[in-house]
């Protein structure tokens, strides 16, 4: 194709893309197809004409004030369509101020921090107004109406205890002394708030069913039992009309005693320390816990308590059983020495009685005990001793506290 052709070609091609037309290629019949081209162009206005027509028809939209520009680009924010940036902060400033983005949220019933005041520890002793505050005169509301009447005997069962009654868990029987007989009707048909003029009647005036049913209300009321239901939970009959029961509030201390409360001292006797001033009460307070006697434990009644512990040895004229040391032979203690020093700590000599028991008080675990006295008769003979018994004194000790699981604040042991 000669140079010329191609470059006239060249500049239809141009034009029509330039109008909307899509030429793709171009060949030797490239009239016809210019003609389809120029059609289509044609099409195109027209429709491009319809279009603009039906614009200008329809209702201008509002204008965009500047509020609906600052919620709109807020809301582009929070739904992550927009990415917050520096001009983002510029515009929503020349849309509104800062309280304008806000909002009016203002309560005037709000609660103000500044306006509480100060917390203490009296807010904790605060009660709101339904609870019950017995230090204000409120009355108990636990105690039973008396207009009710109510269960006066528990149910037994054959053994004659209470139904329900476990020695583990305790009492479980819902019907209780705070059940009631006699319950109240419905405030519609009560005598004491019924409106003969709302409530229909069931027969007229005089007639005899009126006696009839009264008669048969007084006999049902008369017979005094427990309306019950089965609850759909525990499985049970359960009253149905009972006393609420409110609780009593929480004890937070134990009420306040007397200074000389469970005190030995004699009120005639005891020192009084207000009346001494804070530099002599802190010297008396010295000297009284020098002294290791104090107000709670005078000089003298912990050795008589031992001393009524320990007479009834002394009156029987025997030790056995005690801690007490008795009498022992020098000569046969100096020929155990052996045998005592491999003991060592775990046991201390007593006595010796009749020269062939011996005592000592062991130091060691109770369950260890009837071992420990058969191997010290064996290491006693060894020692060319004669030894007809051995006996180990523990006192009050009976078993091992720290070992067995026990606690060694409750005895005896």
């Amino acid at each position: 194709m000669p140079s010329s052709m191609r470059l006239g070609t060249a500049s239809v091609a141009a034009a029509l893309a330039f109008s909307g037309c899509a030429v793709k290629a171009f060949s030797n019949d490239g009239s016809n197809r210019h003609q389809r081209c120029f059609a289509h162009q044609r099409t195109s206005s027209v429709s491009s004409a319809r279009s603009s027509r039906r614009l200008m028809a329809r209702p201008k939209a509002a204008l965009e004030t500047e509020a609906d520009k600052r919620d709109r680009i807020l809301n582009e924010i929070d739904s992550g369509l927009r990415e917050f940036s520096k001009e983002d902060s510029q515009l929503l400033e020349d849309y509104g101020a800062e309280e304008d983005l806000m909002g009016d949220d203002d309560d005037d019933d709000a609660i103000d921090a500044a306006t509480l005041g100060q917390w203490d520890e009296r807010d904790l002793r605060d009660k709101f107004d339904y609870e019950w505050d017995p230090d204000a005169g409120d009355q108990d509301p636990n105690n039973l109406d008396p207009q009710y009447e109510y269960v006066t005997e528990i149910p037994l069962d054959e053994e004659g205890n209470e139904i329900g009654y476990n020695p583990q868990f305790g009492y479980s029987n819902p019907i209780d002394k705070r059940t009631i007989l006699n319950p109240p009707d419905s405030y519609v048909i009560d005598e004491k708030t019924r409106d003969d003029r709302l409530v229909p009647k069931d027969f007229p005036d005089g007639d005899l069913e009126n006696a009839s049913n009264a008669k048969i209300t007084a006999f049902r009321k008369g017979l005094k039992e427990v309306e019950t239901y089965t609850d759909e939970y525990l499985q049970m009959e359960v009253p149905r009309h009972t006393a609420k029961w409110h609780g009593y509030p929480e004890i937070l201390s134990y009420p306040k005693q007397d200074y000389m409360n469970n005190r030995f001292t004699k009120p005639e006797d005891k020192t009084d320390f207000d009346a001494l001033g804070p530099a002599l009460a802190r010297v008396k307070a010295v000297e009284l816990a020098r002294a290791k006697n104090n107000e709670w434990l005078p000089k003298g009644v912990s050795e008589e308590y031992h001393r009524k512990k320990t007479a009834i040895y002394k009156e029987k004229g025997v030790i056995t059983g005690s801690t007490l040391k008795g009498e022992a032979d020098e000569d046969i203690a100096a020929k155990i020495q052996p045998a005592l020093e491999i003991l060592g700590d775990v046991v201390e000599l007593l006595s010796i009685e009749l020269g062939t028991v011996f005592r000592f008080k062991y130091h060691g675990l109770i369950k260890n005990k009837r071992g420990m006295e058969a191997w010290t008769g064996v290491l006693l003979r060894d020692c060319d001793v004669d030894v007809t018994g051995v006996v180990f004194e523990t006192g009050h000790r009976k078993r091992d506290p720290y070992y067995d699981g026990g606690s060694h604040w409750y005895g005896p042991y």
